[in-house]
């Protein structure tokens, strides 16, 4: 006769803290090619730019990017104190080891011509005094300074006739990608031109400086992207912007520049343009079906007298990229502030019944009145209600004509601590990245056997977890374990669902485990062949209560 022992113990599950730092972020901090960062418009001393700027650059140099680009706007005004604080700021980068290279924003030089003059005309010469800002960063890397290169990039060396001063136009080469830094600070192309440090010693226009950028960099198989400050394309709901804002494109939309740009941009096979000028997060395709990313939100007060959002694109973040050969990956990680995110959801479930759905919000800076911006940022794909439809939703929604296909993606992760309790659950906008076993992207999950788990969301290094049961019904969940006969060592009889694992000992080594599952009714264990007696099989039965251990020598 078989000898049957009956261990009772209590299972302890470790709860991690509500609030967490990701040890994991997402978007994952590693993965094949090379990882990059954009955004723009820092505006550090607007009411809500150092609080917010401080803690995206914190998580962004946490990441460890080959290369941090910015498109410009770094101040107000272009003056030496405020320019000499915003470099300050990026001192992170430098502490990090962090690459980092910018392009001139209409701020961030002395501006003297209205942005109503969108070309040289008789009489009228655009002017720009860039003075202040080549001198504070005459002391970064060369090209975009004069100091010695970043060792882990590549570009052109310098000339011996370089004039001093930070560059307003260049370019810097990592492994696969050439990034063009173009200067339109001048509300155009063609107007800056003239103003540009250093001038170019064959000539050349800027755009003839692109071209040859550009077949220099396709000869040598590299992707090209351009960095420049203002778009070409406004493709927000302008009645949400602020009057002054509105049609926030070169020459507001008066310049030849925005097409001109688009039409050179296609045939040179620009891979990407990276933007800012509009302060938030947005996207367009141009010409050539080129995407276009305006990624606005490191700082900059959100000049919107509408809704703020995802449904809206008024909200903070920065462009993260991952280049694998010629495949680019991206993501808009929200700017977050420690312990800032909150998950909603029910805390207790019924075993087998309909996938819930989780919804998280974050907390992104508060401005120096202490007052966030935007207090609940929903982490989830935009579904903006188009004008005519009538009604309202969350995020204090109003009908919009800005394109749902314009407004990015707030990037978040969902996971499940137990997956045979709580199983995710794919959507139709699922991320290929992420773990199917216990991972979803838009907190959908399926309440599978009694038991317990924690649902977590991530969002970049923010994290929140949320203890949930998956409840049995009244009464027994075990029935028995009994001896089988033949090759059965076991059957495990159960009154209701129930995980079950189970492992086969001999001499004290484990000759056999079986994995644990969401088991019902009649569980039937197999001997694995050449088992000889004198092994003992372990049994454990897990559910929302005290697990049950039987332990039966054969």
């Amino acid at each position: 006769m078989a000898r049957l022992l009956i261990v009772l113990a209590l299972a302890m599950i470790a709860a991690p803290a509500a609030h967490a730092a990701a040890t994991a972020p997402w978007p994952p901090r590693t993965g094949p090619g090379d990882l990059y960062v954009h955004y723009g418009e820092e505006h550090y001393n607007d009411i809500d730019g150092e609080a917010v700027l401080t803690r995206l650059v914190t998580d962004v140099a946490r990441y460890r990017p080959a290369l941090v680009t910015m498109s410009g706007d770094k101040v107000r005004d272009g003056v030496a104190d405020q320019l000499e604080k915003w470099r300050d700021i990026m001192s992170a980068y430098d502490r990090a080891g962090v690459p980092y290279m910018a392009a001139v924003g209409n701020h961030d030089g002395m501006q003297m011509t209205p942005e109503a003059v969108t070309e040289p005309t008789a009489g009228i010469t655009p002017t720009r005094d860039t003075t202040i800002y080549e001198g504070v960063f005459a002391e970064r890397p060369y090209p975009m300074g004069d100091a010695p290169p970043y060792l882990s990039l590549n570009g052109p060396a310098r000339p011996s006739d370089d004039p001093e001063g930070a560059s307003t136009h260049y370019f810097v080469d990592t492994k696969t990608v050439r990034w063009v830094f173009i200067d339109n600070s001048c509300y155009g192309i063609i107007n800056c031109d003239p103003l540009q440090n250093p001038p170019d010693g064959q000539g050349r226009t800027q755009y003839e400086f692109l071209r040859d950028a550009a077949a220099e960099a396709g000869a040598a198989g590299r992707l090209v992207f351009v960095v420049m400050h203002m778009p070409t394309r406004d493709p927000r709901d302008q009645e949400h912007s602020t009057t002054i804002h509105r049609n926030h494109v070169m020459g507001k939309g008066g310049s030849p520049d925005n097409a001109l740009f688009e039409r050179e941009a296609e045939a040179l096979g620009v891979d990407g343009v990276f933007l800012g000028h509009i302060k938030g997060q947005w996207q367009y395709k141009g010409r050539g079906d080129i995407p276009y990313y305006i990624d606005g939100g490191a700082g900059g007060e959100l000049y919107t007298s509408g809704p703020l959002g995802v449904d809206h694109g008024y909200w903070y973040g920065w462009r993260m990229l991952r280049v694998e050969g010629t495949k680019v990956t991206t993501d808009v990680v929200p700017v977050i502030v420690p312990e800032g995110i909150v998950l909603e959801g029910p805390q207790r479930l019924a075993a087998g019944g309909d996938t819930v759905r989780y919804a998280a919000f974050a907390r992104q800076p508060a401005t120096k009145s202490g007052r966030a911006v935007v207090e609940r940022l929903e982490l989830r794909d935009p579904n903006p209600i188009p004008k005519g439809s009538g009604g309202s939703g969350a995020q204090g929604s109003e009908p919009t004509a800005t394109p749902r296909e314009v407004l990015p993606n707030p990037a978040r992760i969902f996971t499940t601590s137990n997956p045979l309790v709580l199983a995710p659950v794919g959507s139709d906008s699922d991320d290929p990245r992420r773990d199917a076993a216990t991972q979803t992207a838009d907190g959908a999950f399926a309440p599978r056997c009694p038991g317990r788990a924690f649902v977590s969301v991530t969002s970049g290094f923010h994290q929140r977890f949320e203890k949930v049961t998956v409840a049995s019904r009244n009464g027994a969940i075990l029935r028995r374990v009994r001896r089988g006969k033949g090759r059965t060592l076991a059957r495990v009889d159960l009154a209701q669902p129930a995980v079950v694992s189970a492992r086969l000992l001999r001499s004290g080594r484990v000759v056999k485990r079986f994995p644990a599952a969401c088991r019902r009714g009649s569980v039937r264990l197999s001997a694995p062949a050449g088992l000889r007696r004198g092994a003992v099989l372990e049994v454990v039965v897990r559910s929302d209560r005290k697990p049950r251990f039987r332990r039966l020598r054969l």
